[in-house]
Order: structure tokens, then C-alpha cells, then sequence
């Protein structure tokens, strides 16, 4: 089912770069949901929020705090969304609800307990295409929180903050 949303292709935002999807695993404790893909420079970093950026290094030192979690890493939308010349863009409306059933299919299959979803378009987003479709996830908590890249650059005195409410929210529901 998760080698499916490899072969997505409900935009055209898969002719910019193939779906990125975090290693495949049978369960995952916390899902972290970033909003869409980045421009991949190496096969390393080749999944979501990887840890060459500032979202992905937080992340990475959060989960290096609870060894025994299993986390996912992923993004509403899967693939890379580009402006005209070339540069990252915000993914459109259309972009988004096409992409969310992936989500979805990723949610129902490692059947996480704990969701984050990183900042308000990410949020606002996921809650809108749920609501409409009427789904519910009775046995995880959803919780938006701010974007990690949003703490990084304009709240770093807020960072260990930030980190420590995460790990111990956590810690206190698993």
C-alpha cells in the first residue's frame, strides 16, 4: 500500500520529483507531518524533513531523546512543489487535497499514537480534508504545534522550551 503513494501521480508535481517517504516501517509511534517535500541534493537526505535542514535537525535531536519511540517523518504533499523559475513554493490548495489521501493511507497503515502536525497551514489543512470526509482516528492524538523551522528562526530563545514540552508530552502519553 505504501509503494502506491511512490507511484502517485494525481498532480503534476511528481514530474518535479518523484513522492518522498521516510523508510518504511511496520508501526510508528509519532508521525511528524510537514507540509510538502523539498528539493532533494542527495540520496542521503531523500526523505521528509531530513536532518539537513533546520526542521529536520530539531526533529532528529528530539527523537535522539526517546530512543525507544518509533517516529515517521512525512509531508502532506509528498512530492516538490516549484515555482516557475525553479524555486520552492508553497504547494497550492489543489496540490494539498490531492495529496492528503496519501496521508491518510500512511496513517491507516503504521497506525501511529501520537500525530504532530507542524504549523497552521499543515493543521488547518489535515483538520479541513478530515472534517469533510468524515474519518476519525479515535485511537491517536492530533496535535498541531509549531513548525520547527518557524522556533529556529524566529523563537530560538524559546528552542529548549519548544523541545522539552515535546518530549515530555511524549513521554506522558505513550
Amino acid at each position: 500500500m505504501m509503494k502506491d503513494i511512490l507511484k502517485c501521480d494525481k498532480c503534476n508535481l511528481c514530474n518535479n520529483q518523484p513522492p518522498l517517504l521516510d523508510n518504511c516501517k511496520d508501526n510508528a509511534d509519532v508521525f511528524w507531518v510537514g507540509l510538502s517535500a523539498k528539493k532533494v541534493k542527495s540520496e542521503m537526505f531523500s526523505y521528509p524533513l531530513a536532518s539537513d535542514t533546520n526542521s529536520g535537525k530539531l526533529i532528529l535531536e528530539i527523537e535522539k531523546m526517546l530512543p525507544k519511540v518509533i517516529f515517521y517523518k512525512t509531508n502532506i504533499v509528498k512530492c516538490l512543489p516549484l515555482s516557475d523559475n525553479n524555486k520552492l513554493r508553497y504547494p497550492t490548495n489543489s496540490e494539498i487535497y490531492s495529496c492528503i489521501p496519501n496521508l491518510i493511507k500512511e496513517i491507516e497503515v503504521l497506525k501511529p499514537k501520537i500525530i504532530f502536525l507542524l504549523g497552521k497551514l499543515v493543521a488547518n489543512s489535515f483538520n479541513d480534508y478530515i472534517k469533510r470526509s468524515n474519518l476519525t482516528f479515535n485511537e491517536c492524538k492530533i496535535l498541531e504545534i509549531k513548525h520547527p523551522s518557524y522556533i529556529c528562526v524566529y523563537k530560538k530563545g524559546e528552542l529548549n522550551n519548544y523541545k522539552n514540552e515535546i518530549i515530555e508530552f511524549i513521554g506522558d502519553f505513550l
